[in-house]
């Protein structure tokens, strides 16, 4: 619904998808084991058989992997639902563009002990930023990016919020999340969220969306699923 109201105002969106995965060589593709209980261990054992097959991919050039494993396997699903119900233009994964990144330089770095390759990424983007348009690299970033002295005084605070609110958000554990539903009166969400993210899909699924999740999720069809756990599921 939300995306059919959005094309009645801009039938042509352009997004930044795959940007900061290519750029920057996020890594927002990551294992991670499913719920205990929910899946029969058959299936389980499948998932747990593709944590040396996504280790040894890892270690692959990291625009490699952002590009032709991370964006197509994980980050797809995104851009189609921008899809949906209007056109969007992505100019990131160019091949022109992919290509200048795989030229880029690189520096040896330590990172949590270990030795791997990372470019100066931020103080490239700005020098790109600042050639352009040298106004627009005068703008402090939601982030702290920027230059000059209030980009030092802030960096570390805005940095904080930021990481706070992806705790709070799709990063909180299951256990916290059940303990921070009991206090949902209190709207401790108003502490973290908004200030740099638009989506909070975690509070939406527990309170709005809750009806349409429990609907999808515990249909007979998706319960009749080779691979569920049937009564655990009803459980949750």
């Amino acid at each position: 619904m939300l995306a059919r109201r959005r094309a009645a105002v801009a039938p042509i969106k352009i997004v930044g998808t795959y940007g900061s995965e290519i750029i920057r060589q996020a890594v927002m593709f990551k294992p991670v084991l499913p719920m205990a209980g929910l899946f029969r261990r058959e299936f389980v054992t499948y998932v747990q058989q593709a944590w040396p097959v996504y280790s040894k991919l890892l270690r692959e050039h990291p625009v490699t992997f952002a590009a032709f494993r991370q964006s197509p396997w994980q980050h797809f699903g995104v851009l189609a639902l921008g899809e949906y119900s209007t056109r969007s233009a992505v100019a990131l994964p160019d091949n022109d563009f992919v290509r200048t990144v795989f030229r880029a330089p690189r520096t040896e770095c330590k990172s949590n002990g270990d030795s791997h390759s990372r470019r100066q990424i931020n103080d490239v983007r700005l020098r790109l930023i600042r050639d352009g348009n040298p106004a627009l690299a005068r703008l402090l970033t939601d982030r702290g990016v920027g230059r000059g002295f209030s980009a030092l005084i802030l960096g570390s605070l805005l940095e904080f919020t930021f990481k706070a609110e992806y705790a709070y958000d799709y990063g909180m554990p299951q256990w916290l999340s059940r303990t921070d539903h009991l206090f949902s009166a209190f709207h401790f969400e108003r502490l973290f969220l908004g200030r740099h993210k638009l989506f909070h899909f975690r509070i939406w699924y527990r309170d709005a969306l809750s009806p349409y999740v429990r609907e999808m999720l515990l249909d007979d069809r998706t319960l009749s699923r080779p691979y569920i756990e049937r009564r655990a599921w009803k459980l949750w």
